[in-house]
């Protein structure tokens, strides 16, 4: 005795069988804002745009105050690296100096005021025990910042021949 299996054909209009089972596919159907709606009208509406526009405004807003911020950090940065080179070339001119004189100078530089400070180093009772003298080298920039004055100071130690004795 044979036993006929029924035949399993697809379902027209995009059904798919398997094992004799079928399953219809869903129909999905792209939506278009422009295209008219059931009412017969397309497009967004007012409060729609006016909400994207105020979302978008405020969004230009933070990221414009974070890149001006990002701006002004970097001009910082750079106008005190500036002064920094300027008062290290002022230590290294001072310490260039066969015997500096004790004393002060000060001058400008493009946007920078410096002051440059010669100062003996120690107590008068150590100056007299020590076999040299030592002076301390001050250098002073100052500068007009975003956020008001700024000023950097170095400072180094160097030995001074005593006065009286032979000077190399």
């Amino acid at each position: 005795m044979c036993v006929s299996q029924p035949a399993v054909t697809p379902i027209e209009h995009g059904g798919v069988s398997f094992a004799g089972y079928t399953a219809k596919r869903a129909a999905f159907r792209p939506v278009n804002a422009w295209a008219p709606s059931a009412s017969g009208q397309a497009g967004f509406t007012l409060i729609e745009v006016l909400v994207a526009l105020s979302i978008l405004s405020i969004s230009l807003g933070v990221l414009l105050a974070v890149f001006m911020q990002g701006l002004d950090r970097a001009r910082e940065s750079r106008e005190e690296a500036a002064a920094r080179v300027l008062a290290q070339s002022l230590l290294v001119q001072v310490k260039a100096q066969a015997n500096p004189s004790i004393g002060s100078s000060s001058g400008k530089a493009s946007d920078f005021l410096w002051r440059l400070q010669v100062v003996p180093f120690g107590s008068a009772q150590d100056r007299a025990a020590w076999q040299e003298n030592a002076a301390q080298i001050v250098a002073t920039v100052s500068w007009r910042g975003s956020g008001g004055k700024r000023s950097i100071s170095l400072s180094t130690l160097r030995f001074l021949p005593k006065a009286g004795s032979d000077s190399e």
